[in-house]
């Protein structure tokens, strides 16, 4: 089942529902391997291809540049790869993948530097630009997407060593708590620095992906989704989706919406047929 093209008409969806009266600019992205090959994942197939370690891979795109392209707007390079200018910041980047040090997600690393490149580069883009005027319409014109919580829970769910050395001090769910609360922080660092359009992606129903299936978090036949790994994401966006319905009144002028990635998947395992699969 190709899951990104129909996952990628929800999230035009939600991003479209903000209602702005600047035109999309630039694409911005922050995240892990659901936004980049470029992050370290623990992979959620049971392939061990090139591909396996990114999140619904579609002909080696990814959520960036399908979105951005849907957008009208430059796929966003990673930024890895740009020389630094503001000329090329200002049409689109993507910091996911940047992540420090392997396991930096259980100590919200990866956010925190991503957030801090983010913010560098918006800094850059007010300098550079014309007018302050300029520089406001050009971050209140730019979307920015976060997308973390996959890896984290990939290797939290993974078994063996890997999970046990990863596991965060606060237990399972209490990692729930603290990267939701991490990530609603980022929407609003973001919007103190300029960001007015934020959409925030939850995590997919890792309990149904198919390393997880066969490893059965420990226990379970192989065969079916596994109810305590979906349990424990269904509460990682449900905090999630507290956190920044809590948000709105105290951010004028935002547009913050979040895609429920795992409705949308369980839709599709649900009721296959409606999708093309049988």
């Amino acid at each position: 089942m190709a899951l990104l093209p129909l996952l990628l008409p929800l999230l035009l969806r939600l991003v479209a529902s903000a209602q702005t009266s600047s035109p999309d600019t630039a694409l911005f992205v922050l995240g892990d391997s659901t936004a980049s090959c470029a992050a370290t994942t623990v992979p959620l197939n049971l392939s061990l291809t090139s591909s396996g370690k990114c999140l619904f891979p579609s002909a080696h795109r990814l959520l960036p540049d399908l979105l951005a392209a849907k957008m009208g707007l430059p796929p966003p390079p990673l930024i890895s790869t740009l020389n630094g200018t503001a000329a090329e910041a200002a049409r689109g980047v993507n910091f996911a993948g940047e992540e420090g040090a392997r396991g930096m997600i259980f100590r919200m690393g990866s956010v925190g530097q991503q957030l801090r490149l983010a913010t560098e580069t918006l800094q850059l883009l007010r300098l550079e630009a014309a007018t302050p005027q300029d520089a406001d319409a050009a971050a209140a014109g730019a979307v920015f997407v976060l997308s973390f919580g996959t890896d984290a829970y990939a290797r939290l769910l993974a078994r063996g060593s890997e999970a046990d050395a990863s596991a965060p001090k606060h237990g399972r769910r209490g990692f729930g708590r603290l990267l939701a609360d991490r990530v609603a922080r980022t929407v609003v660092e973001l919007y103190e620095a300029g960001v007015r359009r934020t959409a925030v992606m939850g995590v997919a129903p890792l309990g149904c992906a198919p390393r997880v299936m066969w490893e059965g978090l420990h226990l379970v036949d192989g065969h079916s989704c596994v109810e305590e790994a979906n349990e424990l994401v269904q509460g990682y966006n449900a905090r999630l989706a507290a956190q920044l319905e809590a948000l709105r009144p105290r951010l004028p002028g935002a547009d913050v919406v979040f895609c429920d990635i795992y409705k949308g998947i369980m839709e599709m395992i649900t009721h296959p047929a409606r999708y093309g699969n049988s």
